[in-house]
């Protein structure tokens, strides 16, 4: 999917989320690695650093890959992979940590749904997002939680 295509389909689903004032959510791009990095960096993260090359090289290839920006600074992100119907697989999601509680994660998640409204979410989550997860409907599915979408 070229970048315009991904851009509209982003919009289309955006017109379904409530975004929390003063962010806008939008398909990365190549400017926004070096936030992603320091965000990923400060979850203690370790690819980030260690494997720079490799994690562009990631972000490069998987959709949906979407920035949340509040005043032209990315303050949160998600890293999806999909086979577009069944299963969308969150890889990473994060937010600057003095901008939780104000709903930009879920907006992330929520937006990742109406891109693909058929396909359930699956993800491996840290102890200490395991209760964020569980408040937006995921299960705990031996190590990994999944939270299915039904219309």
């Amino acid at each position: 999917m070229d970048i315009q295509m991904r851009q509209n389909k982003v919009l289309e689903a955006l017109l379904q989320v409530i975004l929390p004032e003063g962010i806008a959510i939008r398909p990365w791009n190549e400017a926004d690695f070096s936030a992603i990095q320091q965000l990923s960096s400060a979850e203690g993260w370790t690819s980030a650093t260690q494997r720079p090359d490799d994690m562009l090289l990631a972000w490069q290839q998987s959709w949906p890959a979407l920035v949340a920006v509040k005043d032209e600074t990315v303050v949160g992100f998600v890293r999806g992979l999909t086979d577009g119907a069944i299963t969308l697989y969150v890889a990473d999601l994060a937010v600057d940590a003095r901008m939780r509680g104000k709903g930009i994660g879920h907006a992330l998640l929520d937006t990742c749904h109406f891109l693909y409204p058929t396909a359930r979410i699956d993800l491996l989550s840290t102890e200490n997002a395991r209760a964020f997860y569980q408040a937006r409907g995921f299960r705990i599915l031996s190590n990994g939680m999944r939270k299915s979408y039904v219309q």
